[in-house]
């Protein structure tokens, strides 16, 4: 779809009229056009939103629209016309497959916040449009061609305007929405791989998140703070960005903002929590141990000093958290026997059961960091591979048996029935390729599959490890498995082959000597589907490649 050139056009028209993408009259306070056509006039954006798109984190790709005839079809209130065909097949994909990408939970809050909410609704069209596209076409040339996906990306630039005319966000003026398309933008940006713009995205939303946190709980504003699931789904966010090293994105300015502990308790559990509830605990655990990680490891000012010391304290308060949390797991497994359990269950089990052995491992090694120290957990990162191997290979991992959002262990009446279906119900998708790629934002599997492949050096766990992330065709967030399978294998090799190991040989970890090991992949994001790579071995550079996927 060719870039429009050469149209001089007002942006300064109502914001009713920018969604439904028709000339205003500009009239004011409210239009003409939407006062004869009955509609609500949203009004205009502020006269200094045009300077404030200069200091913003949001990429603006602007695209000419080409939509079929409306379908008429029941609305709710913030439906101010009916959809375009385009818009309804996206809206509905997002509806049935993208929001069970992120959990129950959040997909309810979501698509609730889609249906409500214009500005939201509109992002939420892009990324159903190009999750489509992911899933129907993978992650090759015919996705960035696709009518799909130009359609994604024009629906992508609109958001970003919708989304720019709320920032900065005014005095009594709710953040949620804000917060919601920088969570859609993130996922979007993911799902084009365009890694360094997601985490850009991921950054805006996490520094607006905790400025309004620290705000209101100074003023002892309780109710104005942010939903609890939003700040769930930056937990998540954060967490990805503080595993592959976003020091290279983050500011200076405003790393004392993001990297100190969170004044908000961290979720407490019941005596009987459900399986929500400790899959939520656990997120916000595994959070203070990777700020603690990553604090520990760079104390540039006195200032980050000052904040490892505060994480320092309340690194012990989680690993007091963390014990707690493994006997109410272990009590929750024992109170619901597996025959009993659906398949969504069984998957989030599993998660679960895998990252708590990871954290077991980390939480459980000697003080010194000296190589060779994970290299007595070989069984435990055997038992995390076979439980991956469980999961993706089984038919439950596929996108076309995802759950609907609002599965869960205690179903909740009242919420099922504020989310009423103005879309119907999909054809059977059990057509649909084993092989699709899977998209999914929350506790992955392809973090887990790097640790192993990089820190577990027996041969035949880390190759299983390499092999499993290659064909499983999954992109978690920023984290994409045939991407990190290709980091991994060259490190590998690097490692065999200064051990003078022959192709396919088998080794323990006590084979393969210390000085022949790489102690360190340091990567950074560029621009588009690119980015810079460095492997180390005893502070050594051996060597540094620009990819591309």
């Amino acid at each position: 779809m060719p870039l429009r050139t050469g149209v001089s056009r007002s942006r300064n028209g109502c914001l009713t009229c920018k969604i439904r993408r028709v000339k205003c009259d500009e009239e004011k306070p409210t239009c003409r056009r939407c006062r004869s056509t009955g509609r609500k006039c949203d009004g205009y954006a502020s006269p200094s939103s045009s300077t404030r798109r200069q200091s913003t984190d949001l990429r603006i790709i602007q695209y000419t629209s080409q939509v079929p005839e409306p379908m008429k079809m029941s609305m709710f209130p913030s439906f101010h016309q009916p959809l375009a065909g385009c818009d309804y097949r996206a809206l509905e994909f997002f509806h049935f497959q993208t929001v069970s990408c992120f959990g129950p939970k959040a997909g309810d809050f979501l698509l609730r916040a889609a249906y409500h909410d214009a500005p939201v609704r509109v992002a939420a069209t892009a990324l159903g449009s190009l999750h489509r596209a992911f899933v129907r076409d993978g992650d090759g040339p015919a996705v960035a061609q696709s009518g799909l996906t130009r359609y994604a990306l024009q629906q992508y630039s609109s958001a970003i305007h919708l989304a720019l005319n709320q920032i900065p966000v005014t005095e009594g003026q709710s953040t949620d929405s804000i917060l919601i398309m920088c969570v859609l933008f993130f996922c979007f940006e993911s799902l084009q791989g365009h890694f360094r713009n997601a985490v850009q995205h991921g950054i805006a939303g996490l520094r607006i998140l905790r400025q309004r946190e620290e705000r209101f709980l100074n003023e002892g504003i309780v109710a104005r703070l942010p939903p609890s699931i939003v700040r769930l789904m930056f937990v998540t966010i954060e967490n990805q960005m503080l595993e592959i090293d976003w020091q290279s994105y983050l500011p200076v300015s405003i790393q004392s903002t993001l990297l100190s502990p969170s004044k908000l308790p961290p979720v407490n559990l019941d005596d009987t929590p459900t399986l929500e509830q400790l899959s939520d605990s656990f997120q916000f655990c595994y959070n203070q141990y990777l700020k603690f990680l990553y604090l520990s490891q760079r104390l540039e000012s006195a200032e980050l000093v000052q904040i490892l010391q505060q994480n320092q304290a309340y690194y012990a308060q989680m690993r007091q958290h963390m014990h707690a949390w493994s006997d109410k797991f272990d009590a929750f497994l024992g109170a619901h026997v597996q025959t009993d359990q659906s398949e969504a269950d069984r998957v989030t089990i599993n998660h679960l059961k895998m990252w708590r052995k990871v954290m077991g491992i980390f939480l459980n090694m000697d003080a010194s960091s000296s190589e060779g120290v994970l290299d007595r957990f070989a069984s435990e990162f055997g038992a995390i591979l076979c439980l991956a191997e469980d999961l993706i290979n089984s038919s439950s991992c596929t996108p076309a048996s995802r759950s609907k959002p609002s599965v869960r262990v205690q179903p909740s009446r009242q919420q099922q029935k504020t989310l009423p279906t103005i879309l119907p119900k999909p054809e059977s998708s059990s057509s649909s390729s084993s092989s699709s790629s899977f998209f999914v934002v929350s506790l992955g599997l392809v973090p887990l599959l790097w640790i192993i492949a990089t820190s577990c050096r027996h041969s035949q766990i880390r190759h299983r490890a390499i092999d499993l992330m290659s064909r499983s065709r999954r992109r978690e967030g920023v984290w994409d498995s045939v991407l990190f399978s290709t980091l991994a294998r060259k490190m590998v090799t690097m490692e065999e082959e200064a051990a003078g190991f022959a192709k396919g040989a088998m080794y323990e970890p006590a084979d393969l000597p210390i000085s022949a090991r790489t102690n360190a992949v340091a990567g950074e994001f560029c621009e588009g589907r690119q980015g810079k790579i460095e492997f180390f071995r005893n502070g050594t550079k051996l060597r540094e490649e620009v990819i591309q996927w």
